[in-house]
């Protein structure tokens, strides 16, 4: 009896230091063209946590299908997705979404997160995601053409409306044009000429849009003007119906037929952001971002996107997820490894050839990111994080989409044609979008109530309590 005593005892030992010793295994899912990439960046993780195993997923054909896909196969979700930029608040109504705030206490780096990037994915209060990276909103100016035409180069704390007007007017010639294009230009401008409005002129702080005192008149009013000088703005030049008619069009007669005016150094400024790198790079002649410009009575506002990493509410780890969803968006060893990632693909003609803006100012991240080989106006952007203003609202905000498309957008084609003023048709269809928000926010709020109420239920079943 008592021998059989010794090899339970020693089975239950055995047992006991295995479980001490065994690695925490999560499951992280990446888009395909970024599997390389995150094999290195795991790799970088375990140098700091070595107990925890890190496997890799690929969500494909994008996030939320992908997630809808396993949960209807009964599937287990990853524990982790590291990079999303479609609605959040679809995998928060379902459930799948896991609070990250009791991570945060104590936590040495949340600190260096302003709060325009950690209070984006909140809901109730609760922290349903991190900043992954940031996408910016810019005028890319033309270093070279400004020279040809005796431009001072402008700093960007004084890159008011007032001097892009001026510059746009004073590169404007029979031989060159101010700006390439303003496609969507007035509605992130209403982020940034409101010191309460986002795109379109939507108030966060409300959850409404707000046409009528908004950004969204001024915006409109300013990218009438630009568009109101011949010339200007080269793409408005570009008449397809002619081309088809094997005619040509203003565009063509400007700048030649087959002509690309913008690569051709023939426009001082393009109306770009920052996810563009991938062609702006290749450009002939040297550039540098601005702000989308300014007015002086509020200030300066960066109109900003954010895309985000959470964590799944079945998560078998959470700590261990939290702690890879950390290190990749703003612990600073995680970020600055992912940023030598990136440099280390190299670069071409003094430009890297891919990089990303991180979505932390910790003074490291901040200081190796002022090393890049990157067009300065980024790196004084990041160092201002505090003058952000998120414009990616679809991300969070219910019934976005519908309200965009079907009632703001048709009324902004109105008056960009000359059929109605905006100051006419602000209350009306102000009244017609908050109705839909609204309704679209009660629905929204009911299946989130619900999903709080499972979690405890659902972290029971995991932790087995």
């Amino acid at each position: 009896m008592k021998r059989y005593s010794r090899v339970f005892l020693m089975m239950f030992l055995l047992l006991f230091s295995i479980s001490i010793f065994a690695k925490a295994t999560i499951t992280v899912s990446v888009w395909s063209w970024n599997v390389d990439r995150y094999k290195k960046l795991i790799a970088e993780f375990n140098k700091y946590y070595p107990d925890i195993e890190v496997k890799l997923v690929v969500n494909e054909p994008e996030v939320n299908s992908f997630l809808t896909a396993r949960a209807s196969a009964k599937q287990a979700l990853p524990d982790v997705i590291a990079e999303s930029w479609e609605p959040l608040s679809y995998p928060v109504s379902q459930g799948w979404v896991y609070p990250l705030d009791e991570f945060f206490k104590d936590d040495p780096y949340i600190k260096y997160v302003p709060n325009s990037v950690r209070n984006a994915f909140k809901y109730n209060g609760k922290t349903y995601a991190l900043g992954e990276r940031l996408h910016f909103e810019c005028i890319v100016l033309n270093l070279d053409l400004l020279k040809k035409l005796n431009l001072q180069v402008p700093k960007y704390e004084e890159w008011t409306v007032d001097l892009f007007k001026n510059y746009a007017r004073r590169a404007t010639t029979r031989e060159y044009s101010g700006i390439n294009q303003l496609w969507e230009f007035d509605t992130f401008m209403a982020a940034v000429l409101s010191d309460h409005t986002t795109f379109w002129s939507f108030d966060p702080e409300k959850w409404e849009f707000d046409l009528v005192k908004g950004g969204w008149i001024p915006a409109i009013k300013l990218q009438k003007e630009l568009k109101s000088i011949p010339g200007l703005v080269s793409d408005d030049m570009i008449n397809q119906e002619a081309r088809n008619k094997g005619e040509l069009d203003d565009y063509q007669k400007k700048f030649g037929k087959d002509a690309d005016a913008f690569r051709e150094s023939k426009v001082l400024m393009g109306f770009e952001a920052t996810y563009d790198w991938s062609w702006l790079r290749t450009v002939p002649w040297n550039f540098d971002y601005y702000p989308l410009p300014y007015d002086q009575k509020i200030g300066q506002r960066f109109p900003v996107h954010v895309n985000y990493t959470f964590v799944t509410s079945t998560t078998k780890y959470p700590k261990e997820a939290f702690l890879f969803a950390r290190f990749l968006t703003y612990d600073p060893r995680g970020v600055v490894a992912r940023l030598k990632l990136f440099e280390s693909e190299g670069e071409e003609k003094g430009r890297l050839i891919d990089w990303f803006i991180p979505a932390t100012m910790h003074p490291d991240v901040i200081n190796y990111f002022e090393k890049m080989k990157i067009p300065n106006g980024i790196k004084y952007m990041l160092k201002n994080l505090d003058k952000t203003v998120r414009v990616d609202m679809w991300k969070v905000v219910p019934g976005w989409f519908e309200v965009i498309w079907d009632i703001i957008f048709p009324v902004n084609e109105k008056i960009r044609a000359g059929a109605t003023q905006p100051e006419a048709v602000a209350t009306e269809t102000q009244e017609k979008a908050n109705k839909v928000i609204k309704e679209s926010w009660t629905i929204f709020q009911k299946k989130l109530a619900e999903a709080e109420k499972k979690f405890p239920q659902i972290r029971k079943q995991i932790e087995g309590k």
